[in-house]
């Protein structure tokens, strides 16, 4: 791998792809390096919140019957029809 400094003036343009490529990974790195990155992993499984069905079953079961009933049967096939009248 190219180890070229980075100079603010110059073109991106004008790198090599070797040191395009090292540039980015530097930037990466020097990210990851500042920010604390956290992965699904690093979380403990909650046991107490409710599975995502779960949530948007009770939702729907707040909405009044009559408002399903307003919402045309082809809704989903002509979304854009009926959100944006296109």
């Amino acid at each position: 791998m190219i180890n070229t400094p980075f100079e603010p003036n110059r073109s991106v343009a004008s790198l090599t792809l070797g040191e395009l490529e090292n540039f980015i990974k530097k930037t990466i790195n020097k990210y990851n390096q500042q920010n604390l990155i956290y992965s699904e992993k690093d979380q403990p499984f909650d046991e107490t919140v409710p599975p995502f069905w779960q949530i948007v079953t009770e939702s729907a079961a707040q909405i009044p019957d009559e408002l399903w009933e307003s919402i045309p049967s082809d809704a989903s096939e002509k979304l854009d029809h009926y959100l944006y009248n296109q």
